[in-house]
């Protein structure tokens, strides 16, 4: 890849004049190895996960780091079908600023496509990624939302290990 790399999250928050902190920790990959090194709950977590379309856009699903993303929910919020949601490999989260293990709803793709389930602007002071996974950001639940005002919220996440996807 040629050109400078893409700003990550954290750079994104602060051009916008977002308050948050940044916190280091080991490489961590899932949302219970992020609470156990940064001694918070997972219900102060926000996980979003990345996927792609095939026409290569990027669409970033942000739920409570507790609950689990109802994948036909996610489609039909944005529009397609549920068959049309890859995982966002690599390279295209490289492309968005961000590493695997890492990813934020706050990114550099300035297209990505972004769905808040409706809880997360509840949830107060939570912990989600920034763009790698070897820091956290800690920031305001609706200030992170408010960091991506194109952002669409809809019932994205299921709490329960029953309620369908």
């Amino acid at each position: 890849m040629n050109g400078p790399a893409p700003i990550g999250p954290p750079e994104v928050l602060a051009a916008l004049g977002a308050s948050f902190r940044l916190h280091e920790h080991p490489d961590v990959t899932s949302p219970v190895e992020v609470c156990a090194a940064l001694g918070v709950p997972l219900e102060r977590t926000v996980k979003t996960l990345a996927f792609v379309t095939p026409e290569d856009h990027l669409l970033l699903a942000a739920v409570p780091g507790h609950a689990r993303l109802r994948y036909g929910a996610l489609a039909r919020a944005v529009g397609i079908r549920r068959g049309d949601l890859s995982p966002a490999g690599t390279e295209r989260l490289t492309r968005a600023g961000m590493q695997p293990g890492g990813v934020c709803p706050v990114s550099a793709d300035r297209a990505a496509t972004v769905v808040f389930d409706e809880t997360v602007g509840s949830l107060g002071l939570v912990h989600c990624g920034s763009g790698r996974p070897g820091s956290s950001i800690e920031i305001e639940a609706a200030e992170l939302m408010a960091a991506v005002p194109t952002a669409a919220t809809a019932r994205i996440a299921g709490l329960s290990a029953d309620e369908p996807a």
